[in-house]
């Protein structure tokens, strides 16, 4: 039976690649989980060291960097690069994996990460923010951290725990467990001292009193404390110092452990990517992986598929960062401020099943901070007018902007509206980013999504 299941799921596989369907990166796994329900903790156990990674934002990214760390220690690996990050994903990568692959680096939606940790039990767990992101799928955030409480209470002790000490509600996580270690960003001129409205996480969870924060970098992360019951910000064993962001041509910090320091250099923007880098800094040095492999494979990495991807066609460069909720549209939005001069905007609006069918979000982005900054603003997607309507509201002139309903279009505008050599930087919700690049594969200008270049 199991042989007769594993050999029909990888014939599914290759079905779906020969007829142009996809890249088989989840109904392998579809199919094979429906004929062997338990058939995921069967193949983990396989694996000597299994690093699972989740968030509401960075974990494509993350994932990516150690990965590529990975790569450059020499180590063999198993991962879902591609990005399917549910069971049927995490069970077609381990059908594709190599006898001598005894590593496996997962990242795991946030929602499916209480279900596949049992199953997958992980030596390293990396937990790196909770956002509120597609409201209709995963409920309020409260119910999401309230499910990776009992996921956490129920660890065994032999795992490793890695969690972000900026977030209130993963460091309170962080301090039901025996074995964990915390990361965070030190004191920066790239914060803030007050929270924005779209903020989450701003009660202790201890206590339920209002936080006072110190610091604020993305949404509710930062340095906090309660002043109610003294619960407050862990000492992290991981710390990102000297922070240089460098506008949209990358990053560069101090990263350090209780024993050393190392300087990193990534070419992806923004404090988001500090973050991102810092969590596979902590990940890779639990894993013993070297200082100077480290460095290499995060100075060496190229950005994940719609994050910070640069991809071109027609003459024209457009840099795609996705963003699919509040804290991450907004963390984009201040990004682009680091830039000189006016920008080519793009933003594209879906409300597909992956995207989340509630696209309230839109009125918690502070799309305010760059209006006048816009050169030139396109707006498409399936919720296109909505969008159109927020800007509308912002106080943008309805007659600058320019709304096209299909992908087409919006490449054709673009080029059209921007001289050779010039830059539009688009913001798309996941689906819509697949649909972007899906054209942009037709016509050339890039590969496949789950083909790893």
């Amino acid at each position: 039976m199991s042989h007769i299941a594993l050999s029909l799921a990888k014939a599914a596989g290759w079905m779906s690649r020969a007829l142009g369907r996809g890249g088989g990166t989840t109904l392998p796994g579809m199919i094979l989980l429906r004929l062997r329900p338990h058939i995921l903790r069967e193949m983990a156990q396989e694996l000597e060291e299994i690093i699972v990674i989740s968030a509401t934002n960075g974990k494509t990214t993350t994932a990516r960097m150690v990965s590529h760390a990975a790569h450059e220690s020499e180590i063999s690996f198993v991962a879902n690069t591609s990005g399917a990050n549910l069971p049927s994903g995490i069970a077609t990568a381990l059908l594709r994996r190599k006898p001598d692959e005894k590593y496996g680096i997962f990242e795991v939606d946030e929602a499916a990460l209480p279900e596949l940790v049992p199953q997958l039990r992980p030596t390293v767990l990396v937990l790196m923010n909770l956002f509120r992101d597609q409201l209709d799928r995963y409920g309020e955030l409260e119910t999401t951290i309230h499910k990776w409480k009992k996921m956490v209470e129920s660890l065994p002790e032999t795992t490793k725990l890695i969690i972000n000490a900026d977030d209130p509600a993963l460091a309170y996580l962080g301090s039901l467990h025996q074995n964990v270690q915390f990361f965070g960003l030190e004191l920066t001129d790239h914060a803030s001292e007050t929270i924005s409205h779209a903020a989450d996480s701003l009660h202790c969870l201890k206590c339920n009193s209002p936080l006072n924060f110190q610091q604020v970098t993305i949404g509710h992360l930062g340095h906090w404390e309660c002043q109610n019951c003294g619960f407050s910000r862990p000492n992290p064993s991981f710390t990102g110092d000297k922070i240089n962001l460098m506008g949209l041509d990358g990053s560069e910090f101090i990263a350090a452990s209780k024993t050393d320091s190392l300087g990193i250099q990534i070419p992806l923007a923004g404090t988001h990517n500090v973050y991102n880098a810092l969590a596979a800094y902590a990940t890779c040095y639990t894993i013993d992986i070297s200082a100077t492999k480290i460095q290499k494979g995060l100075s060496t990495i190229s950005a994940a598929f719609g994050r910070n991807e640069i991809i071109s066609f027609d003459g024209v460069e457009l840099m795609i960062m996705l963003a699919k909720n509040p804290a991450g549209a907004n963390q984009n939005l201040k990004t682009l401020l680091l830039e000189e001069g006016t920008i080519h905007l793009a933003i594209l609006l879906n409300d597909r099943t992956a995207d989340g069918k509630d696209v309230s979000w839109i009125w918690d982005v502070d799309y305010e901070m760059i209006l006048d900054r816009i050169a030139s603003l396109t707006i498409s997607g399936d919720r296109a007018y909505d969008l159109a309507l927020r800007f509308y509201y912002s106080g943008f002139p309805a007659t600058s902007m320019h709304v096209v309903p299909s992908i087409q279009e919006l490449l054709e505008h673009l080029k059209s509206t921007i001289k050779i050599g010039g830059r539009a930087v688009v913001l798309p919700t996941y689906t819509a980013m697949l649909d972007l690049r899906s054209e942009l594969n037709k016509i050339g200008a890039t590969h496949s999504f789950w083909e790893e270049k």
